[in-house]
């Protein structure tokens, strides 16, 4: 079952929607189609020789490997990805009357205006995350001027949006997509949960949603409003958000800009909420942020939940860290038309809010059943970061806040983490090189360097999983006296930190 929230679009949907909900036999012979020549990320990114499905909107046709597919699969990606016009006779021989009439009936396929032997895709259709996905086209299917609306539907392949979807948890319960634009949050969620929501401010993006869960046959709610308006009352095990996130003057482009300093969308998502998570659930956000003169960035997130958010324990996974300068100047690249007065009242405008540098990875934020007074906890964050690895950390956190956690750390076992990696650095005295500092690096899902005085190390590297931190401790202070002013109290402390870095492992009791 796929619904729209109806009473949350009000009048008319608009007149430039280039796709039509169509009877569930139509949808369902264009997937059964799609399904049959293989148009699937695996295939698609292999004919396109691409690493992954994010690569199709910087294609070279000379790239393309069209020999390993079926003529079938050439024409689907010449007409859905990459937007060229194709035999109109030739496509409905492929796919057959009925097929080919679905397509027409649900506004996939069309006559090219000025080719009336050929037909066009008006929408851009792609594989992703196991779906079929139809957003908004980046130019115009006929070939001529393109001037896309301001509540264009944004595309799911985006890097941003497919670093989300490889960052959400797999929960039951009922999950809510914020920004939902083309809906492929609310699709991906809607496997394991039992209810998925995409909610977004515009009637196109809403509709497009819509279509999407149709064409994939999944159940997924879509409304249409701002922001948590059309789930007042409601509450959510998970709350997934990519929103606009770009700083501007203006809000030209609804999908893009973010407002002042680039954080009004983010801002209004994270203080209300503490009124929309349930106890135990998570919200995962991608976006851009702001590190402050007044406080970095994950703090002021702790200082938007507010009182209600109290229990409430914050991650940030940062994946890039960059200067005001590289943010505005890709910005009037893309987005200001090199116009340098306006770039330069937009560093102004940053400068004044006490802007440092910017910061752009995924918050996660995990409603407890405490008080929470750890500070928020900002990690280096690699592309192969899971939703699993923030859960590891979430569980370490709980647990050390637990009355018992400093006598059962003394008796823990810990073992060394995969992907550590032992560095050197040795100076001279005396004329001959000697030991200075030792760091251990991890660098997997999260990048991770302590730097540690040399005579620690030893300690560090006998955790096998077989001994003790007490027992670890205990040894090595019968022959090194550099344990001297070094307690048991301090060395439990470090590997607590070496834990939750992902330095050290440890099973947690069940």
């Amino acid at each position: 079952m796929v619904s729209l929230d109806t009473t949350a679009l009000p009048g008319q949907l608009p007149a430039d929607l280039p796709i039509r909900i169509g009877t569930p036999q139509e949808f369902a012979r264009v997937r059964r189609f799609l399904n049959s020549v293989q148009f699937d990320e695996r295939a698609v990114c292999t004919a396109l020789k691409i690493g992954d499905i994010a690569g199709t909107r910087n294609l070279r046709h000379d790239e393309i490997d069209y020999e390993a597919v079926s003529p079938a699969m050439r024409a689907a990606i010449e007409l859905f990805i990459r937007g060229r016009s194709v035999s109109k006779n030739d496509f409905q021989k492929i796919c057959g009357d009925e097929v080919f009439a679905a397509f027409g009936a649900l506004g996939l396929v069309r006559e090219a205006r000025l080719r009336r032997a050929e037909i066009v895709c008006p929408v851009w259709l792609y594989p992703v995350d196991g779906f079929i996905i139809a957003s908004d086209r980046l130019d115009d299917a006929d070939g001529g001027f393109h001037c896309p609306p301001v509540d264009a539907v944004f595309p799911a392949l985006d890097t941003g949006t497919l670093k989300l979807l490889r960052l959400l948890p797999a929960v039951e319960g009922d999950a809510l997509d914020l920004c939902g634009g083309c809906g492929i949050g609310a699709l991906h969620l809607s496997r394991t949960t039992q209810r998925a929501i995409s909610a977004d401010i515009t009637e196109r993006s809403s509709y497009f949603a819509k279509f999407n869960a149709h064409l994939n046959g999944a159940d997924v709610e879509c409304a249409k409003g701002d922001l948590y308006a059309p789930v007042a009352g409601r509450q959510f095990d998970v709350i997934a958000a990519h929103p606009p996130w770009v700083p501007s003057t203006e809000d030209a482009v609804v999908f893009r800009d973010g407002g002042d300093g680039g954080e009004t969308v983010i801002r209004r998502i994270i203080e209300e909420l503490p009124s929309y998570l349930r106890s135990g659930g998570t919200a995962v956000i991608v976006s851009l942020g702001r590190d402050t003169t007044e406080a970095a960035y994950e703090h002021r997130v702790r200082d938007w939940l507010g009182d209600p958010g109290r229990d409430s324990d914050v991650i940030l996974g940062v994946e890039k860290l960059l200067s005001v300068e590289e943010v505005v100047g890709s910005i009037r690249k893309l987005h200001l038309k090199d116009d340098r007065d306006l770039a330069d009242r937009l560093t102004a405008r940053l400068r004044t809010l006490g802007t440092e540098k910017f910061v752009y990875g995924a918050l996660f934020i995990r409603r407890t059943d405490e008080p929470i007074t750890d500070p928020p906890l900002r990690l280096r964050m690699s592309s192969r970061a899971l939703a699993a690895d923030f859960d590891r950390i979430f569980a370490w956190r709980k647990h050390r806040r637990s009355p018992a956690f400093g006598d059962w750390m003394k008796l823990a076992r810990p073992r060394l983490a995969p992907y550590l990696e032992v560095v050197d650095r040795q100076v001279v005295k005396d004329g001959a090189f000697v030991p200075d500092q030792t760091m251990l690096r991890a660098d997997y899902a999260f990048s991770v360097a302590v730097r540690l005085d040399s005579w620690i190390v030893p300690l560090i590297a006998s955790f096998n999983g077989d001994q003790t931190v007490e027992g670890a401790y205990a040894r090595t202070r019968g022959f090194n006296q550099s344990l001297d002013n070094f307690t048991l109290g301090k060395f439990v402390n470090l590997v607590d930190l070496m834990i939750e870095q992902g330095i050290l492992e440890v099973n947690l009791p069940h």
